[in-house]
Parts: structure tokens; sequence; C-alpha cells
């Protein structure tokens, strides 16, 4: 049975009440067998993180000790990975050429967040928080880049943490059963 992966990412600003929520939903998913992939930001990329083993996680780093970030759990990618994620993530965004280097990575290892090192084994869903579910910063572009690869996107700024888990929890049922 192959283990299921879910991008657990959101906006800096994520309120602290669906911080709250999101490291509760994290240590659900750890217990149920899910591995968390994610990308080392403050808010809710750190919520994820707390609230999972660290040998239940991969957290993305676009460079060595990015907002603190180290570990056996911290990946940090290769000038050949970056390279080929900025690939996938420059088209996706509406203003590629107004971000600054650093930008653009932090943007690009999304790709790596939602696909995985060899960008070839998408995650099996997204759990995210955008003010009303909005697609715009850095969780927009991993929402542009899930939508394109046809992840399922569960957004807590539209949708009740209940709610949440039941689709994370159909999820889990299809994969089992193929």
């Amino acid at each position: 049975m192959p283990t299921l992966r879910y991008a657990g990412i959101g906006a800096r600003a994520t309120p602290v009440a669906v911080l709250a929520d999101m490291t509760v939903l994290a240590g659900w998913l750890a217990r149920t067998g899910w591995h968390l992939s994610s990308g080392g930001a403050n808010g809710a990329d750190t919520a994820f993180a707390e609230g999972t083993p660290a040998g239940q996680r991969t957290i993305w780093l676009p460079w060595r000790d990015c907002n603190g970030n180290r570990g056996t759990d911290c990946r940090v990618l290769s000038a050949e990975a970056m390279a080929e994620c900025i690939e996938i993530a420059a088209p996706l965004h509406p203003a590629w050429e107004r971000c600054s280097p650093a930008v653009r990575m932090l943007h690009a290892r999304n790709a790596a967040v939602l696909l995985g090192d060899t960008l070839g084994r998408p995650v099996d869903a997204v759990v995210c928080w955008s003010e009303r579910g909005a697609v715009t910063g850095g969780t927009g572009m991993a929402i542009r880049i899930a939508e394109a690869r046809g992840i399922p996107v569960l957004n807590l700024g539209s949708m009740t943490p209940r709610a949440v888990c039941e689709r994370l929890a159909a999820i889990r049922r299809a994969v089992h059963r193929s």
C-alpha cells in the first residue's frame, strides 16, 4: 500500500485559530499514515510541521537553512532541481519578471513541495489556507501548480476543517481501493 502524501501549506498571515486547526489536522494525518510535504515558511507551513513527527515530513528548502530550517527532514534543492522547478513555476506566475531571484526560488520550491524530488510523484492532496480561498501569493503558486496537475486542493479559507478531513478520508479510501 503506497504512503499517502499531502502538501501542508498556506499564507504566513494565516489566522491563529486556523494555525491551531492545521497542527491538530497534521497530527491526525500523521497518525493515519500520511506524509507531510511542506516549504518551511512561517505561519501555515510551520503549523503543519509542528503537528507532524520528523520521520513523517519533508521540508523543501530553496537554500540551506532557509528560515532557520535544518534537520534530517529538510531537503535543499540542488541547482539542477531548482532550475526544473523554475521551469514549472515561471509560466504560472502572473508577474514573474517582477520577482527578485530569491522570491522566484521561494515560489519555485512549491513545485518540489507538490511533485517530490524528481518532480514525478505528486502529493495526493494539498491542504492550505488562503483568505476566502483566493489564489494569491506563494500559496497561490502552489494552488496553480496543483490545479495544473489535477491535485485536489482543500482550502481551509473556504472549507471547514471537518469538510477537509472528510475529503482526505475519501481520498484515502479511493487510493486504497485501487
